[in-house]
């Protein structure tokens, strides 16, 4: 009797020792190195544009850059309505303007959270151009309905409403809707302009 009980106790600790086994097993994401792979996948970002401003000075770290799509050291923009932002290290954006140093030649938009940037673009303003308008891609789908707009670049813009569907020739562009304006016209027959006093699309133009 005392043996059988010894033995089904011993069965006993090895099911529990098995089963904390399994649980460690499927809860740690390090073990058997594990964790270091999924480390490295960069999170989606959500190019959700919500700050739109013309930068009058940008102050960079030392070796700043954008690398892998994150910024490698911090800096700092001054906007022309007065906010100063915190770009942090590795913050996730892109950066196509000539000369980001140079005042008023650069814009920034980007998705913001609090205080914090979660995603930027800084890109050429139009100095050409009297009006403060920024030529953006071509919108490729509407969110909300209509009160946001996808461009062809992935960026999500705030659309104004109606907004104004021009194009040279009288092909009836400005009596179609929005949608099917989008439909004809996207990717790459069309541009947005951006008005950088509302922060909205106001305008759909043919370009082809």
């Amino acid at each position: 009797m005392r043996q059988l009980l010894n033995w089904r106790l011993w069965a006993s600790f090895c099911l529990l020792a098995v089963a904390g086994f399994l649980v460690m097993l499927v809860s740690c994401n390090d073990c058997f190195g594990r964790g270091s792979a999924v480390s490295v996948i960069p999170d989606a970002v959500e190019k959700n544009i919500e700050l739109v401003a013309v930068i009058s000075e940008f102050s960079q770290g030392e070796g700043w850059r954008i690398e892998n799509g994150r910024t490698v050291s911090d800096a700092t923009a001054t906007l022309d309505d007065g906010r100063i932002i915190l770009i942090a290290s590795d913050t996730p954006g892109e950066v196509d303007c000539v000369d980001v140093s140079v005042r008023s030649s650069c814009v920034m938009l980007a998705n913001i959270f609090g205080d914090s940037v979660m995603w930027f673009a800084i890109t050429n303003t139009n100095t050409d151009k009297p009006t403060r308008v920024l030529e953006l891609p071509s919108l490729v789908d509407m969110l909300d309905n209509g009160d946001r707009g996808v461009l062809a670049n992935g960026w999500i813009v705030k659309l104004s409403a109606p907004t104004t569907k021009t194009c040279s020739s009288d092909s009836g562009a400005s009596r179609i809707s929005l949608r099917e304006f989008i439909n004809i016209y996207s990717p790459d027959k069309s541009l947005s302009k951006m008005n950088l006093i509302t922060d909205e699309v106001n305008e759909v133009v043919c370009t082809g």
